[in-house]
């Protein structure tokens, strides 16, 4: 799932430059660690690629070579991730049939990705047999507030690591926060595995509404272009999440609790575990000078940044605009995206 904008990752993130496209980590874009990690568990042909058509031929180019040119479908619309998912399934069910199905989203960061691909073999075995939906859930590192979490119930199956999910919490208060952890509860990853036909069943029974334009889409599959079902259809279907409108409400919902290091990459924090700080704690890329100060994060671009007695801040400098924040603030970089909307400044979004 590669369609969103990342705003808390402004100014280098844009409609056209997404978060996937960027190179955080120096080591490549988030969507190409993503199918780079995908390995030998799919061929390039079973890997499909669901983005927006505004950032489709972006997309393109970065995933050439590794991803056939007509498994990157572009949504006309957004329209949340069931629709999506949905869509994926339908697409990937007529070319593949009824098999094991992972969904991934394209800006998380997963290591190492060798215990990633014996998790996902053992869940693949899993679904294939049991019709299961399962979901992974991250052994918490932390209490945070800024993701969902699972509540698991007794184990399942032959596999002593996959157990019956009792419940989906929202983001919680940070005093919640500490009693989920305490209570073993999971960090809800937003990466699932089910069979094609498991899905589309879980649609069927709780989103009829969306089932019947996957219908629809489905049928005329191989009869004409995809962009072309997709213009006429796909407004129809709801805007909801998969996890709102079929995993909070089916019974045959598991997770695999993983230990393996996970990070959704969801503001500009994620520098300070993605690069190393120096000796006063600032984590700095690119030019730059810094004088009295003390844990910042600076994201230099092609000037020298300067910061002179700021603590606990973050800069990020590119061509045409420069951001500066606190760091306990980074959660409303997209609020300066939603103001630059208003103004009418599409040059900057």
């Amino acid at each position: 799932m590669a369609g969103g904008v990342g705003e808390r990752f402004w100014p280098q993130s844009r409609r056209r430059r997404p978060k996937q496209l960027l190179d955080l980590t120096g080591r490549g874009s988030m969507i190409r660690l993503t199918i780079e990690r995908i390995g030998d568990l799919a061929r390039p042909d079973e890997i499909y690629v669901l983005t927006n058509r505004e950032q489709r031929e972006a997309i393109l180019a970065e995933v050439a070579g590794r991803v056939p040119e007509g498994n990157v479908i572009g949504e006309p619309e957004v329209r949340n991730t069931a629709p999506c998912i949905g869509l994926s399934a339908v697409v990937a069910r007529a070319a593949h049939g009824d098999h094991a199905m992972l969904v991934l989203p394209a800006d998380h960061l997963v290591d190492p990705a060798e215990a990633f691909r014996a998790r996902v073999r053992a869940g693949a075995a899993y679904v294939e047999a049991s019709g299961a939906l399962l979901t992974f859930g991250v052994r918490p590192t932390r209490p945070e507030t800024g993701y969902g979490y699972i509540r698991i119930a007794e184990a399942v199956g032959a596999d002593p690591g996959i157990h019956r999910v009792a419940a989906f919490l929202e983001k919680p208060s940070a005093q919640a926060a500490q009693a989920l952890v305490a209570e073993g509860c999971l960090w809800n990853s937003g990466m699932f595995l089910w069979r094609t036909d498991a899905i589309l069943d879980g649609i069927a029974r709780h989103l009829p509404e969306l089932h019947t334009v996957l219908g629809r889409i489905g049928a005329a599959l191989g009869t004409e272009p995809v962009d072309a079902v997709l213009k006429r259809e796909y407004s129809a279907a709801p805007a909801i999440s998969i996890d709102y409108g079929v995993m909070e409400k089916a019974d045959n919902v598991v997770a695999m609790p993983v230990d393996f290091a996970w990070n959704d990459v969801g503001s500009w924090e994620f520098m300070r575990d993605a690069h190393p700080a120096d000796e006063r704690g600032n984590v700095v890329i690119g030019d730059h000078v810094l004088v009295d100060a003390s844990n910042d994060t600076i994201v230099g671009g092609s000037r020298l940044v300067a910061v002179v007695g700021l603590d606990d801040v973050v800069v990020v400098e590119t061509q045409d605009a420069v951001l500066v924040c606190r760091r306990d603030r980074v959660q409303d970089v997209k609020r300066v995206v939603e103001e630059l909307k208003r103004r009418g400044r599409g040059d900057l979004t």
